[in-house]
């Protein structure tokens, strides 16, 4: 998957306690050889760059298909995930989702039931879509990604891992401020992600754009993310 045009770019800044922390974020919006929406991010830590590529084609507000690229100081692997769209219809939650994976002791296959699932591929630029589709569904419902959560297991890197997911709108004080700090017509969000980021507060725009997200740690530290650098052509109204 290779983007022939570039519609929009940007990064995401990361802070702890407020200090700037060593993560490089970058994503760029355009379309592929067959005209198809595609998104592509990369999070690298450090010197040395470690970490996480995905390349995703997008339609009706889901990722239908997405490439995963995983290096660290040990290998590099690599992991595809598609949505099984019948031939005809457009995507769906309730589409079965094929994995294809690299582990280490050769190619892996897995094909996941898509009732009330999602295909998401962690990245923050794809946090906007699934915000977007969590308001549609207050109830929540289970994501499948790439598990990128112990590294050091390899047999489990890049295999599907399945969580719940929800979001609420958020009222009050903490949503007039964010949406004052952000800028105009900002939509603010309480959400349960994994283990490591429940009560998150996220703000989108009106693109569908996570422009600022944050969240208290287990040792109390307060993670912040923001868009940076943002570059959007007019041929284009929303991120989906």
């Amino acid at each position: 998957m290779r983007l022939s045009s570039t519609l929009a770019q940007g990064r995401y800044e990361y802070s702890c306690d407020g200090r700037t922390m060593p993560v490089q974020d970058c994503w760029q919006l355009g379309l592929d050889e067959h005209g198809h929406r595609m998104l592509m991010s990369q999070r690298l830590v450090g010197e040395q760059g470690f970490g996480m590529e995905v390349r995703a084609r997008l339609q009706a507000g889901l990722v239908t298909e997405c490439d995963v690229r995983w290096r660290d100081e040990v290998d590099e692997v690599h992991a595809h995930y598609a949505l099984q769209i019948p031939d005809g219809a457009s995507p769906s939650i309730g589409d079965p989702i094929l994995a294809r994976w690299s582990g280490p002791n050769g190619p892996q296959e897995a094909e996941l039931e898509g009732r009330n699932r999602l295909l998401f591929p962690l990245m923050r630029i794809f946090m906007g879509p699934l915000l977007l589709k969590l308001d549609q569904h207050r109830d929540g419902f289970e994501v499948v990604s790439p598990d990128v959560v112990d590294p050091s297991q390899r047999g489990k890197l890049l295999a599907p891992r399945i969580s719940f997911r929800s979001a609420r709108p958020m009222a009050g004080d903490a949503a007039t401020q964010g949406a004052q700090e952000l800028g105009q017509d900002i939509s603010a969000f309480i959400y349960h992600g994994d283990e490591a980021e429940r009560d998150a507060h996220c703000f989108l725009d009106s693109r569908g754009l996570l422009i600022g997200y944050d969240w208290p740690s287990s040792t109390g530290r307060l993670w912040q993310v923001r868009l940076r650098d943002l570059e959007w052509s007019s041929q284009v109204e929303t991120l989906v």
